[in-house]
Formats: structure tokens, sequence, C-alpha cells
């Protein structure tokens, strides 16, 4: 009855150098912090700084088929998958002088659900909804921000990914924070 045992792994934004840092406070750069950890994920003013926050996920879904050796069912796969992601999150605060005053790094597993699928045989997908870790970088889509409706449109100065107002985690919730005035679920 088991036919195949699958894991599929996708990494976003692996960094290794940032779970090892050695950032000192009131003495490191942020042209040393660009050097040493690349580009930042996300950046935002703060007062008259600077913060950068810096994302890692691995994400790992593993599934399991199942088929029978009956009639029509022989070709077709039963599966079911549970997911999760590895996380490590940097934020960094810098001063109006450019000067580190602030760090905190953060590592965690967050449970991303679970899915199943009827498929054919021979075939793998994922079954887990891991589309809110892997969100396009907001400066590509300014101009599609226009068109967007009118709650979400008129809150874009807002929007906490425009690096004006604050950064957030990937999949945070739409239903807590600055989100809430766009209205949506």
């Amino acid at each position: 009855m088991l036919c195949s045992c699958t894991v599929i792994t996708t990494d976003i934004d692996k960094n290794d150098t940032i779970k090892d840092n050695q950032l000192e406070l009131s003495e490191t750069h942020l042209r040393d912090v660009v050097h040493t950890l690349g580009p930042p994920a996300k950046l935002s003013r703060y007062n008259d700084g600077l913060v950068f926050i810096y994302e890692s996920a691995n994400i790992k879904e593993n599934q399991i088929g199942l088929n029978f050796n009956y009639n029509i069912l022989k070709l077709l796969k039963f599966s079911i998958a549970k997911g999760y992601a590895d996380r490590e999150i940097l934020l960094l605060i810098f001063d109006k002088d450019g000067y580190l005053v602030t760090k905190e790094y953060r590592e965690f597993t967050e449970n991303l659900g679970s899915g199943q699928s009827i498929s054919y045989l021979f075939s793998i997908e994922a079954l887990v909804d891991s589309s809110k870790l892997q969100e396009a970088p907001n400066s590509l889509a300014w101009g599609a921000s226009l068109l967007k409706p009118l709650p979400e449109a008129l809150n874009y100065p807002q929007n906490l990914g425009t690096g004006d107002s604050g950064v957030e985690q990937l999949g945070a919730p739409n239903n807590v924070g600055q989100h809430t005035l766009e209205l949506k679920d």
C-alpha cells in the first residue's frame, strides 16, 4: 500500500552568518553590517535612524503516499503531508549616525499545517501552503499597488513594505497590526 515517501525542502534567503554574527553595539556601522551580512530582507526608517530585518526560512514538507492495487485505484496516489519551517530572524536598529544600538536574534519552528491530495501515481507536488513565507519583495510591486482595492491603495503610505513605517516578519497575519486598515482577511 505504501507507494512513496517524499520530503520537499525550500530554502528562503539562507544566510548562515546571521546566527553567528559578531556585531558590537555602538561600534558597528551599518555599512559594516551590509558588507558582512549582505543587504537586509527589509529595511525602514526608525526615528532618526534605520531598522534592518534579516530573515531565513527552511521549509520542509513530509509526504506519505498510498495506493491500492485494485481496479482504477492502482493508477491513483493518495497523499497526506505535514509542513513546518525552521526560521531565523535578526533585527538591527541603527541610530541617526548609522551605528548599531539594538540587535535581537530569534530562531523558532513554525507549523505550516497539513494537506491531502489524490493524483496520478507518479506526481510530486507541494500540498502545504507556504506562500506566506515566499512573498516577492514589495519594491517589485510599487506600480501595481496603485491598482489595488481602495482600502489598500489608501493605506500604501503606511504599508510596512515601503520602508517608511516599520518592518514585519514574513507571514504576519493580515488581521493584526497595520494591515487591519486594509480590511483584508
